[in-house]
């Protein structure tokens, strides 16, 4: 299979060479037009190659299937946008500066906040923000401007007479 090739592509011409056969008087299985395209598919659909070599009776599978199998992987490759988790450009992973910069393109995390952290890992405040007051270092029920009220005076309750109970 060619690197420009498509599945659909290399497909037609095994499926012609088995058309040929039949021509000339011979049948060509299932099972050698499977191990021909199995043979032959690129390094990135080698992935889903190897699970149909795990999962699957290759002797009973047929083609259509595996074309099928291998058309849909070949397709979420190309719905991620690479092979595998490279980027376009071959990097493997950004940079702290491009995860910050991929963020606020997101609507994710800003400079003036001080929740991210480091690409260490640790820095910032890692205490949290309040709701109550906005600084860093507490939450709201540790806040020093909320105070609690005090307990209210509650009544006790006594079912029946108050002679039965034996308290007067």
């Amino acid at each position: 299979m060619g690197s420009g090739e498509t599945l659909d592509n290399f497909a037609g011409k095994i499926s012609s060479m088995a058309a040929r056969y039949t021509g000339l008087g011979s049948a060509l299985e299932d099972a050698a037009m499977l191990k021909k395209l199995l043979d032959c598919v690129p390094d990135s659909l080698y992935a889903a190659v190897a699970g149909m070599e795990q999962f699957c009776d290759l002797s009973m599978l047929l083609f259509e299937d595996a074309l099928g199998r291998l058309k849909a992987f070949d397709e979420r490759l190309r719905r991620r946008g690479q092979a595998g988790s490279e980027r376009a450009d071959g990097q493997l992973m950004y940079t702290a500066a491009q995860w910050r910069a991929r963020d606020r393109q997101r609507g994710g995390a800003r400079d003036d906040d001080d929740a991210h952290s480091e690409a260490s890992g640790f820095g910032g405040n890692r205490r949290g923000r309040c709701y109550k007051c906005g600084d860093h270092g507490h939450f709201k029920c540790e806040c020093p401007q909320m105070k609690k009220a005090p307990a209210p005076e509650r009544a006790l309750l006594v079912d029946g007479d108050v002679e039965d109970s034996g308290l007067l």
